[in-house]
């Protein structure tokens, strides 16, 4: 291919220039855009800041994964860890997905970072957020390069198609807001069993599995409990710490009692995104970190 004698002088170049101080730099940029640090990151927000932004973000960074996932198993381009010249780091972090090697169209890191900030620089409307937002998925995004996991068409892909996902989410919003209870209720169970039948591969069934239960989630949490974040920093570290502990007994327990295969995988997705949106906002408020609706309108009531 004409590109690949382009980006492997490229590349070549790239991670010669190596180091041990830049490679720290280049640790930390693959942290802040793995998995581990979306599933910190995500929670926080839903938890702590903003549910109405939590909901979108949830929805918006799950199907750009999900996109992102689908095109590297339909393209199954390799990485370059291996190539002649070519000095690979870190590569644990590019062994997540279930068709490594050939999974390396597009870039994750680019396309996961540039949808989760970008997303937060569109809400917070900030000249000054976005220009962080953009230096911050660029360096993210170059990292890849940098630690010779990725060619540079996989990072340039990765950030357009987090910008189209981000387009069709400031297009579609506000319709999709408008939709009734009905279309809604719809919605929460037609998405992802969509997702699922389209790519029925584990990535495909998980992250479709994570929405329906997400999905249900939020919309019996919406009816029934009504969580109102506190203004207490305190009280939010605690619901914080009590929602991780969950997430990570429900990710190893499951995995411990069940074996691994298509069908528990997706059942234990399904419980993560039903525990983060349902249960774990009704534990806050039974533990009385959160207040609800409910409790609110008491309130209201005595003082009136």
């Amino acid at each position: 291919m004409l590109i690949r004698e382009i980006e492997i002088p490229f590349m070549q170049y790239v991670t010669s220039l190596q180091n041990p101080v830049t490679d720290v730099a280049a640790y930390v940029l693959t942290f802040l855009g793995n998995e581990l640090f979306y599933f910190l990151m995500i929670p926080l927000i839903y938890w702590c800041l903003s549910k109405p932004f939590g909901i979108r973000l949830v929805y918006v960074f799950l199907l750009s994964v999900y996109t992102n996932s689908f095109l590297k198993f339909w393209f199954a381009v390799e990485r370059p860890i291996g190539s002649e010249g070519i000095q690979s780091l870190f590569v644990a972090s590019a062994e997540v997905g279930s068709h490594y090697p050939y999974d390396s169209f597009p870039s994750g890191h680019a396309q996961g970072s540039a949808t989760l900030w970008g997303m937060v620089a569109i809400t917070l409307r900030s000249r000054a957020f976005w220009v962080f937002a953009v230096v911050l998925v660029f360096l993210i995004s170059v990292s890849r390069l940098y630690t010779g996991l990725h060619w540079p068409v996989d990072v340039v892909t990765g950030m357009t198609v987090a910008a189209l996902i981000l387009v069709i989410f400031v297009k579609t919003e506000k319709w999709i807001s408008g939709w009734s209870l009905k279309a809604k209720w719809m919605a929460v169970f037609l998405v992802p069993l969509l997702m699922m039948v389209i790519f029925p591969a584990s990535e495909g069934i998980n992250y479709g599995a994570f929405l329906l239960g997400a999905g249900i989630g939020y919309m019996i949490e919406a009816r029934y409990v009504g969580m109102k974040i506190s203004k207490s920093w305190l009280r939010k570290a605690g619901a914080l710490l009590v929602g991780l502990a969950g997430l990570f007994l429900i990710q190893e327990g499951v995995k411990a009692a069940l074996p691994q295969n298509l069908l528990t995988g997706g059942i234990r997705y399904g419980l993560i995104g039903l525990w983060g949106l349902l249960c774990a906002p009704w534990l806050f408020v039974k533990m009385r970190l959160y207040s609800s609706d409910e409790t609110q309108r008491r309130r209201k009531l005595k003082a009136g």
